[in-house]
């Protein structure tokens, strides 16, 4: 080993050699081999705008499992979230939006009439268009459960100061959206499609397509996966969903999200919380339309299940690679430590992020980007997770930890590992940020954004409160 080392360190310089050394050192879940070395170098970090909360129980963050930046050619636009002051009820924001130029950021758009509850996220249509998904409600004098009128506003890359258009989405069956749309957005702009997921209360998700005449020509409606618990069935209502697109095949992946539906384990939280509500989230599924013209959704696949020990489970990312495998990201905590000493005073807790490769609705393979056990040395707390793709095909996963090291001193940082097309996972290599970015959203390609070697990022910072804050980090 060391003989390898002195070799790789005179051949590829010292930056790089970091990289490189820890991939071929041996430790739990990683593996020697010939995964390349990469170094990283941050070529903006800044702070994008200031918000003030709007407590509506949605943020500028909010849209987990779509993305407020993209990057399309070397322009890069971001999505920003103002809270409207005086408004009364949950529906009290505006979007923003900002393109980045040479001197900084610069608002170029913003909605002047409509309010919304949620964050409207972004992707990229074409090479010309940029576009936005809104969720405006209807009535001024509305408070809670508003009526809204979903839309997509298109705007033109090179001038998105001009007046937008209004693409507005068809609906086999429209129940009457509100606003906790839970909606789901991508992109596919190389045959200029696109799909729209918006959930309906607890019951289902609808979802139309626009084809690559500019048609909405197909649509429906996805039935939750249901479960029975203590003799009574649940819909397990799936949000903050990861969706993509791609030659008219469509890929969702998403986390139930439901009320405690053990009634001895919501009891025992309500006399410790005195809140009468609580949702968890525990089962991680994931179906796919092989055509969605055609309007078919295969059986849900169960991806993990953390009910045993009351965890929780977050969907991260989901990844369509060029063999047509979809790679899914997801975060676990093994067990909800309130309940641990009446329900579980003997399980271990475990923090870990994982992965799974999936090839016509079946798991190949599991694999394991990090994992922390209680009793180890060092504590780690995976946070948010994202993949980067590269154009040289190579992958990439970004996550934010924190916890303690073996001497007590803390852990916040961001880090990247490659995981390459057989599973095999390299060592982590910490970005070099001023401050990590607790939660974060990035470029992808679920949002029509092409595999770059720019790692293009937004969120919140590390002690920066009200604050999101933007980063650019090239992957050598």
């Amino acid at each position: 080993m060391k003989d390898r080392r002195d070799f790789l360190k005179k051949s590829i310089g010292a930056v790089t050699f970091f990289a490189a050394h820890r991939m071929l050192a041996n430790g739990a879940g990683y593996v020697e081999g010939p995964l390349r070395a990469f170094n990283l170098k941050t070529a903006i970090e800044e702070d994008l705008y200031h918000y003030s909360p709007a407590n509506n129980g949605a943020g500028p963050m909010w849209g987990h499992g779509m993305t407020t930046v993209v990057r399309s050619g070397d322009d890069i636009f971001a999505r920003g979230l103002e809270t409207v002051p005086g408004v009364e009820g949950l529906s009290n924001c505006r979007w923003l939006l900002f393109k980045r130029y040479g001197s900084g950021w610069k608002l170029e758009a913003k909605d002047l009439v409509n309010l919304t509850r949620e964050p409207c996220s972004l992707a990229v249509y074409d090479s010309e268009t940029v576009l936005l998904s809104a969720n405006p409600k209807q009535a001024d004098s509305c408070v809670e459960y508003c009526l809204t009128h979903p839309e997509i506003l298109s705007f033109d890359r090179k001038n998105p100061h001009f007046p937008y258009q209004r693409l507005i989405p068809q609906w086999k069956n429209n129940p009457g959206f509100n606003d906790h749309s839970y909606r789901a957005f991508a992109a596919d702009p190389k045959n200029r499609e696109l799909i729209l997921f918006q959930n309906y209360m607890y019951h289902h998700a609808e979802w139309t397509y626009l084809d690559s005449n500019g048609k909405w020509s197909a649509s429906g409606a996805v039935k939750w996966p249901l479960e029975t618990y203590a003799g009574k069935e649940v819909p397990l209502r799936l949000c903050y969903s990861n969706v993509a697109i791609r030659d008219r095949k469509v890929f969702f992946f998403a986390t139930a999200d439901v009320v405690e539906p053990v009634e001895e384990w919501k009891n025992y939280k309500l006399e410790l919380t005195g809140a009468k509500w609580d949702y968890v989230f525990r089962r991680l599924f994931f179906s796919w339309s092989d055509d969605i013209s055609k309007g078919q959704f295969q059986p849900w696949v169960e991806i993990a299940n953390r009910d045993k020990t009351a965890g929780n489970i977050r969907n991260q990312d989901l990844w369509l690679s060029p063999d047509g495998r979809v790679y899914l990201l997801w975060t676990e905590k093994a067990i909800d430590e309130r309940l641990r000493e009446k329900f579980f005073p003997d399980e271990k807790q475990e923090h870990a992020i994982h992965c799974a490769i999936v090839a016509d609705g079946k798991i190949q393979r599991r694999v394991t980007i990090l994992s922390s056990k209680e009793g180890e040395s060092e504590t780690l707390v995976p946070g948010t997770a994202r993949f980067q793709a590269t154009p040289d095909g190579r992958l990439f996963v970004v996550y934010y930890v924190s916890g303690s090291r073996a001497d007590g001193s803390k852990i916040s940082e961001n880090r990247i590992a490659e995981i390459d097309k057989n599973g095999r996972v390299g060592r982590s290599v910490t970005v070099p940020f001023k401050k990590p970015f607790i939660t974060f959203q990035t470029a992808n390609e679920r949002a029509g954004c092409e595999p770059s070697d720019w790692l293009d990022i937004i969120g919140g910072q590390e002690d920066k409160p009200g604050t999101i804050s933007y980063a650019s980090v090239r992957i050598n």
